[in-house]
């Protein structure tokens, strides 16, 4: 019997062995990776919002304009409707709606609406008024109280408060908002009475005051990648994106200690998912509990809601510390990425023709940093959306092993590369890419002799926000003395905010012999516009901080090659000018003083100047001229030097019997050296002559 059981026993231990063997054989065929994906075992959790919440609705736009609860979108000038005739039947003042709300139910409550308004031009105007709401397929209405609402002379806020009753909100359902006015009489008018209503400006911010289903917030599955772990928020609104970018915050919390670091935006069908990455788990099992928490409004609701997860991490060294997204994501949060901009331009001639060579240099950071990146990762993606910039990009020699594996290969760098030079135009101009206009920033494709394009991915190649550098490089012949568009505005318009404030920077430099003649900035007093001239070339400088993808701008040039404009020879002429004209005014002076003109010789300087500041060639001469003809004038008028007399002057007297005669015009005593009669004579100082007739 102990004989059979220690056999068991052996044969028990065999089997075991044999099974960890296998294991560890099957464990070695397995390809080794550093990163390890494991998604949590749990539900994503609805955390916000089964009730409704009271919310500002901001009247935005024109008299059929827009209900929104960002005070983001008011403008700076104010939109108005003037009621200048007195009022006997029933008028819309206007309509304002939100478009689309998100289902729910409304409760009882009353609603507030208060508009601005302003009376000039009378004593006050006696106002019969009605506000009206419409909540799904009920309405609701109050009015001013008949008679008795007078407003004053001056500005003011009108205001109505509106019962609501419970109601269902659905996905189709709109809340709208009505003004309408019966009576309006002036009391004491003069002429040009008038009531005005106004809203949409931050000076005048009627609102809405209305409880109402806004949002709903889920807390996803965690994903763990390796010590990572992304924490994904689906926000489902009827703002879309807006909610991301003008909400007074969003945050989200672990353990009620604030994430850090920027958040991955992607969309996913109409819901807007927001994942953030959290590295301070303490390694293996542990329960985490998750918080979100959204401020549509300074002053309004605070929307927020836990839940609990049990997540395990591995301490694999796996992960970039920013979530990876598989679907393309958003360009924006709404606030926008920074960027600046570095353009350096040469004008020369080659052959004859104009040359201009630019060097633009784009420096991107944030979101759009982003997702270039990403998209650097997934050329040749069939699975991008089909709206996407990057669809159909050739995908060349980029495996699957290197296609979307959180780094950017040198193959998927250069392809990008040999692809941007073909696509440039759609990636940078199309609303679903960059949003600038690339005619507007680096010139028109089809003026280009040769164009190259480089990316620097300064020192990371993994898909994470981190900066980069996009770089053109463009050769372009461009005809001479014909206004040509060195730079303008570039930003496309948009309501996506891809952008935040830029700065630019632009340096354009001639050889000696081209010019950029009437170079100007137009339509801007916010950019730094500089143009010089020296004898080696001209400078043109274009500087700004802090711009907004608002600003209009233009800079033109006229670019010419002609002799009269090149910087070299426009000071050569200019110094022959003045050359030629002191060696004249000298020679006139020779018997003259002299101090004078040399006091005018001040005005070289003021002309170069006007050489320096890159005035036209027609300035410069002009003004050459004019100096070298007062040169002129003074040396006509400056006084004859004295000549010493002979008893004044150091020199020993010579005795000599000759007769002598004086010079009637300066006084020189001057020999007579023949009796020949009549004689002329050279006054030896003033060199005019002198006739002897006995």
């Amino acid at each position: 019997m102990r004989h059979e059981c220690s056999v068991y026993n052996v044969v028990t231990l065999l089997n075991r062995a044999s099974s960890i063997l296998l294991v560890l054989i099957l464990a070695s065929l397995i390809p080794f990776t550093n990163v390890l994906v494991k998604p949590v075992s749990a539900e994503p959790v609805q955390v916000c919002c089964d009730s409704a919440s009271v919310v500002d609705l901001y009247l935005v736009g024109d008299s059929n304009g827009d209900l929104t609860p960002f005070s983001q979108k008011l403008d700076s000038d104010s939109s108005f409707v003037s009621i200048s005739n007195s009022i006997t039947s029933e008028e819309e003042i206007g309509s304002w709606s939100m478009g689309a709300v998100w289902p729910g139910d409304v409760p009882d409550s009353t609603w507030s609406f208060a508009i601005y308004y302003e009376v000039s031009n009378a004593g006050g105007a006696q106002v019969n008024a009605t506000a009206t709401i419409k909540v799904g397929s009920l309405s609701f209405s109050a009015s001013t109280e008949i008679g008795s609402t007078v407003l004053p002379q001056g500005g003011g806020i009108l205001n109505f408060d509106i019962p609501v009753d419970s109601t269902s909100l659905s996905a189709s359902s709109d809340v709208e908002l009505t003004l309408t006015a019966r009576t309006v009489v002036f009391s004491v008018p003069e002429s040009g009475a008038a009531l005005e209503f106004l809203w949409g400006s931050s000076e005048h911010e009627s609102k809405l005051s209305a409880e109402i289903p806004l949002l709903e917030l889920t807390l996803e599955e965690p994903i763990i990648d390796g010590s990572d772990i992304y924490l994904p928020v689906k926000i489902d609104s009827p703002f879309g994106i807006d909610t991301l970018a003008y909400s007074n915050s969003i945050e989200l919390r672990v353990n009620n200690i604030l994430i850090s670091g920027n958040p991955v935006e992607t969309q996913n069908g109409d819901s807007i998912m927001v994942t953030w990455t959290w590295q301070e788990a303490s390694g293996g099992e542990e329960t985490i509990q998750v918080s979100i928490r959204i401020s549509l409004q300074a002053s309004g609701p605070l929307l927020s809601g836990q839940a609990d997860f049990l997540v395990e991490t591995f301490d694999t060294g796996g992960g970039t510390g920013t979530f990876y997204p598989q679907n393309e994501p958003l360009r924006t949060g709404g606030i926008g990425s920074p960027i600046s901009i570095d353009q350096s331009v040469e004008l020369s001639v080659s052959k004859g023709k104009l040359k201009l060579s630019r060097l633009t240099t784009l420096e991107i950071d944030g979101e759009m940093a982003f997702w270039m990146r990403w998209g650097m990762d997934h050329i040749g993606d069939v699975n991008v959306a089909p709206d996407s910039v990057l669809r159909g990009w050739n995908p060349g020699s980029i495996t699957d092993e290197e296609r979307i594996n959180k780094n950017i290969e040198t193959v998927e760098l250069e392809q990008f590369q040999r692809e941007m030079a073909n696509r440039y135009r759609t990636y940078m101009t199309d609303l679903n890419g960059m949003q600038i206009d690339s005619s507007d920033l680096i010139g028109n494709a089809g003026d280009f002799d040769t164009i190259s394009i480089s990316v620097d991915l300064m020192g990371e190649t993994n898909v994470i926000y981190h900066p980069l550098i996009l770089q053109f490089s463009t050769l372009q012949t461009i005809d001479s003395e014909e206004s040509f568009v060195l730079i303008r505005s570039f930003m496309t318009s948009s309501t996506d905010n891809l952008w935040q404030d830029y700065s630019l920077s632009v340096e354009a430099t001639s050889t000696g012999m081209t010019s950029f003649a009437g170079a100007e900035l137009l339509e801007s007093d916010d950019l730094i516009f500089k143009h010089s001239r020296m004898p080696w070339g001209e400078k043109i400088t274009v500087e700004g901080d802090s711009i907004s993808p608002s600003e209009d701008f233009t800079v033109t040039i006229q670019p010419t090659k002609s002799i009269l404009y090149g910087p070299t020879t426009l000071i050569v002429l200019t110094g022959v000018i003045f050359l030629l004209g002191l060696l004249f005014c000298l020679r006139v002076t020779r018997n003259r003083h002299r101090r004078f003109l040399m006091y005018e010789l001040v005005l070289i300087p003021l002309v170069m100047l006007i050489y320096y500041f890159s005035y036209p060639p027609v300035f410069i001469g002009g003004a050459s001229v004019v100096v070298v003809s007062l040169w002129f004038i003074t040396s006509i008028v400056s006084p004859r030097r004295s000549i010493a007399s002979p008893a004044s002057t150091a020199t020993p007297k010579v005795e000599t019997t000759l007769p002598t005669i004086g010079c009637p015009a300066c006084q020189t005593v001057n020999l007579v050296t023949s009796e020949i009669r009549p004689l002329r004579v050279e006054c030896t100082g003033c060199s005019r002559t002198i006739k002897i007739v006995g």
